[in-house]
Formats: structure tokens, C-alpha cells, sequence
């Protein structure tokens, strides 16, 4: 198990004990701190950011690493990371300087294992985000981040999103995208592995398609994939799909990268 995964395992069950026993009053506290990190005037980064600050200057060591963690997966790089434990410093005083480092070394103990996405992927989620946020039409955005992820990754041949149509029942559209022409341009739920995806609302990944029974080829080059379902307030609306002409090429952090794809573009749905 990986230093987050091991952290994030033991927050989840210790919350399962507060849980266990908290009447109301906790419960609601509980809830009222998870909305205040989602969607608001501030966006994600801040708010992390912000939280690494508070939690360095009261000296909470568990809170600091979970806000480091919840920072990386958002696209703040260490540059910011560094910056802001120093305004936590010029806050607290010096008596904040032992959990500053304590912060650096889980920081670079994350990255030396590998917890985090690697440096292009971060680089590319902030890239992402700022293509949402510019003036152009939803799918000339979507075609932006295929093109960039088709371009910045080598194994990433063929990218492109499929959309739920509105017009038909649990049926999907192909949408922007990047690579060799397809013929699957409407997709059944259920059927091959974005049908399957949408179906259950789950992320696949495929290391060797040539081992699955129902999967749809989009041609004799593709040799596996890997997709993310995209979301708007709990629905599923669309995929991001990609496609590799090798075997076995994607990794936990693809994964993850291609979720955190998927919440960014959920905006222009």
C-alpha cells in the first residue's frame, strides 16, 4: 500500500469510528466542512492551499498532510506548496518551523514513491483548466484537451470524449476527438467498454483489450484502454476515452489523472 493510500486508510476508518458514535452536532460539523470545499468564489486550489496554511499554524500534522495530498491532486505544484508553508511560517512564528518540516519530507517522500501525478500531469491539469475557462465553445474545449493530451503523452493515441445523448435513452454519442477515424460513433450502454463504463458510472482500465470479450475495436492498432466517466451534479453526462497502441501502458497515476480530467471538464456540461 502507497504512503497515501496507507494515510487516506486510516482517516477513513477513524472517521468510521467518529461516525459510529457522533450524535447530531459532530455530524453536522462533519458536513458543513465538506461543503465548504466544494464549488464556491474561490476554486479548488485556493481553498487547499488555504487549508495548508490554517492547518500549519495550528500545528496539525495529520491536517497538513491531508491538505499536501488534496493540493497535489488538484494541480498545485511544489513551488505553491513551498510558498505557502512559508506565509504559514511568517503567521505562526517559529514554533510552526517543526511541522514545516515534517510537511517537506512527507511532500518529498510522496513524490520519491510515486504517489503523486507525475510533473506533466500536473502540468497538464492546470493546463486543462485554464482551456475550461477560456471563451470558445464546449467542444472546441474538448477538442483542446484531446489534442494536448494526444500530443504531451506518447502512449495516449487515440483520445476523444463520448457524450450521453439527450435525445435517446442510455445511448452514447461520440464527441470530440483526436486519432484514427472510428465507426462507433453511437455507443449502447452497456456495450464494449464504454457502454460497460457508462453503464455502471465506474472508470475502466484495459491493459490488453485483446483479453475482453465485449469490446468494441476501433481498429486492429488498439491495444488498450483506459476511460473516466464525467459527472454534472451526480448524472453521468459523457466519457473520456483513450485509446494506446501498446500493452499494459497505464498506471495508477493515469487513473487518477484521467478522473480529475473527467471533474475539470464537468464545468462545461
Amino acid at each position: 500500500m502507497s504512503l497515501k493510500e496507507d494515510f487516506q486508510k486510516e482517516r477513513e476508518e477513524l472517521n468510521d469510528y467518529v461516525m459510529k458514535y457522533a450524535g447530531k452536532e459532530i455530524k453536522r460539523f462533519f458536513s458543513l466542512d465538506g461543503q465548504m470545499y466544494r464549488k464556491g468564489a474561490l476554486n479548488k486550489q485556493t481553498k487547499e492551499l488555504l487549508g495548508l496554511v490554517a492547518s500549519a499554524v495550528l500545528r496539525c500534522d495529520d491536517c497538513i498532510k491531508y491538505h499536501i495530498i488534496q493540493c497535489v491532486e488538484n494541480g498545485v505544484n511544489s513551488e505553491e506548496i513551498q510558498e505557502a508553508l512559508g506565509i504559514a511560517m511568517m503567521v505562526g512564528g517559529s514554533i510552526v518551523i517543526p511541522h514545516v518540516r515534517r510537511a517537506f519530507k512527507f511532500l518529498d517522500t510522496l513524490i520519491d514513491n510515486n504517489d503523486i501525478h507525475r510533473t506533466e500531469f500536473v502540468e497538464m491539469i492546470n493546463t486543462i483548466r485554464n482551456i475550461v475557462s477560456t471563451d470558445f465553445s464546449r467542444d472546441e474545449k474538448l477538442f483542446s484537451v484531446c489534442k494536448l493530451l494526444n500530443e504531451r503523452v506518447d502512449y495516449y493515441n487515440w483520445v476523444g470524449f463520448y457524450l450521453v445523448d439527450k435525445e435517446k435513452d442510455k445511448e452514447l454519442i461520440l464527441g470530440p476527438y483526436v486519432g484514427t477515424p472510428t465507426e462507433h460513433k453511437r455507443i449502447a450502454f452497456g456495450e464494449g467498454i464504454c457502454g460497460q463504463a457508462a453503464e455502471r458510472e465506474i472508470s475502466f482500465v484495459v491493459q490488453d483489450v485483446s483479453k475482453e470479450s465485449n469490446y468494441l475495436s476501433c481498429s486492429k492498432e488498439v491495444k488498450s484502454e483506459i476511460l473516466s466517466p464525467i459527472f454534472k451534479e451526480g448524472i453521468l453526462v459523457g466519457e473520456v476515452d483513450i485509446d494506446s497502441h501498446i500493452i499494459n501502458p497505464y498506471t495508477e497515476q493515469d487513473r487518477l489523472f484521467l478522473e480529475k480530467i473527467a471533474e475539470i471538464v464537468s464545468d462545461l456540461f
